[in-house]
């Protein structure tokens, strides 16, 4: 499963919680958070703090992983000597 917004990761929250069979208020003890935390994260909300989410995801047992996507292509050395340089703009 792809999480890619706040949305998608309350969804995931919110169907794990009650696929467990418990309540927000279950689920804020055993993650030592508040219930607002978990009403905000499960709405979505974006400014949910990292550290309390990845506390709760361990409470639901989620596994969060992360993914590279490939690395792009080395610039060639004629591309290199393109860069911008801030010491030597002349202004057309």
């Amino acid at each position: 499963m792809t999480i890619t917004t706040t949305s998608e990761l309350g969804e995931t929250i919110r169907n794990r919680r009650t696929s467990l069979g418990l309540r927000q208020q279950d689920l804020a003890l055993a993650a030592n958070v508040g219930v607002r935390f978990i009403v905000d994260i499960e709405n979505g909300k974006e400014t949910s703090q990292v550290g309390l989410v990845l506390r709760l995801l361990q409470a639901l047992g989620i596994r969060l992983t992360a993914e590279m996507s490939p690395v792009p292509a080395a610039r060639s050395a004629s591309e290199e000597s393109e860069t911008f340089d801030p010491d030597n703009f002349t202004p057309s």
